[in-house]
């Protein structure tokens, strides 16, 4: 997860364009409590020195502004394994970024703040989008962190390929049948995958979740105790992926593809669709050098009805032990390093034709942890700057802020994203799997180590 993050961090370069986009930031409202102390996370180290140097001259920014709050620099990051003694021993910075899958698990436990309070204080709930925040909310409807760089799953689809097939290039598939059915025929009219998925390093598991999650599957109990991997919703989309591989023979020769394999194979032509994030393009465009014209990206396909999708991305949240005057600094410093970009509009239409001179792409359409109606401003303010294709994303757009958004798995989830990169090599690799009795071996051993 954290490597995923990271690499959906930095090919939509969220998390530099933060730093630059705010470091002509005009003044912010000063901190009301007195002289604090935090520390912020996730800091790059001195094997980073232009990064660094881009936070270090934020935190400088702040400062200025704030001259009630210190902020100090920590290299500590989020480590599954270490977080735990990082907490007990009291060594976790005041704000740490988190991926998706932990919240839940952290809240259950008492291993992070509750910052309801605060974000009420100074003004900055109304300022997030609901349907995000739900992932840091309790059963309580407090809250416990704040969303920062967040994506749901799609279909990018070369366009050039659609027309090679008869398609329509300004109508993606919105179904997984018309997925198929493109497919094939894309397939036949090529000879290249109409259809392909990433199947290795934790990818492939993570987007067959997603996959799994438009059929309807959850993948754990309501608890997020314990996986449920064999589950119709799962069962049925592999089965639809085992039809494609075998019976219709449109996915191509290639079958284990890792994070940058298929991204380039599709930039190259040699894939029609597959289950990709919107923060990508830029990759396929100036990484691996596709055609701007040929990018489409639309909704993931429905079944029986359901516009049901993943949800990921990371979290700031804060030490357990931070006082209320720490989170409301933290705060602060979120809003003036992340959030003011997109909710001043001076501020905004200066770093953006900043960002745009320097050569970065801007206006990529996805979801936002701002409010839709923040989002929908800030797009009135700097649109007419963009240097994206944003209509070939049309298909994506439409619904972005109003499908249903599935999190994660919380528990285990990249011991269940393993198992699952198994199950998919061996549908994809060996005709006529028992895919029930895979997922239920899968199952079983995501629950072995649950139980321990």
């Amino acid at each position: 997860m954290k490597s995923r993050r990271i690499l959906v961090s930095a090919l939509a370069g969220t998390a530099v364009l933060g730093l630059a986009l705010t470091s002509c930031g005009t003044a912010s409202e000063p901190a009301e409590s007195g002289p604090v102390t935090i520390s912020i996370g996730d800091v790059p180290g001195a094997d980073q020195p232009e990064l660094r140097a881009l936070v270090e001259d934020q935190v400088k920014a702040f400062e200025k502004e704030n001259p009630d709050i210190t902020i100090e620099l920590s290299e500590s990051k989020w480590d599954a394994t270490g977080f735990q003694a990082m907490v007990a021993g009291g060594t976790m910075p005041t704000l740490l970024g988190v991926p998706f899958t932990e919240p839940a698990t952290l809240m259950r436990n008492g291993q992070i703040a509750d910052i309801t309070d605060a974000l009420d204080k100074i003004g900055f709930t109304e300022t997030l989008n609901p349907t995000v925040m739900q992932v840091v909310t309790d059963g309580d409807d407090r809250l416990y962190g704040v969303p920062l760089d967040v994506y749901s799953v799609g279909l990018a689809y070369n366009r050039a390929l659609f027309e090679a097939a008869g398609l329509d290039p300004e109508q993606g598939p919105k179904t997984w049948d018309e997925v198929r059915e493109y497919a094939k025929k894309i397939s036949d009219a090529t000879g290249v995958a109409g259809y392909s998925t990433y199947s290795i390093e934790h990818v492939g598991g993570w987007m067959t979740t997603a996959g799994a999650y438009s059929f309807g599957a959850t993948l754990s109990n309501e608890e997020g105790t314990e996986a449920t991997l064999d589950e119709p919703g799962m069962v049925d989309y592999l089965d639809l992926v085992s039809d494609m591989r075998w019976e219709d023979k449109s996915m191509g020769s290639k079958f284990l593809y890792g994070f940058n394999d298929l991204i380039q194979d599709f930039a190259a032509g040699k894939v029609g669709m597959f289950l990709s994030v919107s923060q990508h393009f830029p990759a396929a465009v100036q990484q691996f050098g596709m055609n701007p014209d040929d990018y489409g990206f639309t909704a993931i396909p429905e079944q029986d009805g359901i516009q049901r999708t993943l949800l990921g991305g990371a979290v700031e949240v804060f030490n357990p032990r931070a006082t209320q005057a720490e989170i409301e600094a933290g705060l602060r410093w979120i809003e003036f390093n992340n959030f003011r970009a997109y909710t001043d509009k001076d501020v905004a239409v200066e770093t953006v034709k900043k960002n745009v001179a320097a050569g970065s792409l801007i206006g990529v359409p996805g979801l936002s942890p701002l409010d839709p109606a923040v989002r929908k401003e800030y797009d009135s303010w700097v649109s007419e700057y963009y240097n994206v294709p944003i209509e070939q994303f049309s298909g994506y757009r439409d619904v972005m802020d109003e499908q249903e958004l599935v999190p994660e798995p919380t528990s285990q989830p990249q011991q269940v994203y393993g198992e699952l990169d198994t199950v998919l090599q061996k549908v994809l690799n060996e005709p006529d799997q028992d895919i029930p009795a895979l997922l239920t071996a899968a199952q079983d051993a995501v629950n072995t180590k649950l139980a321990r």
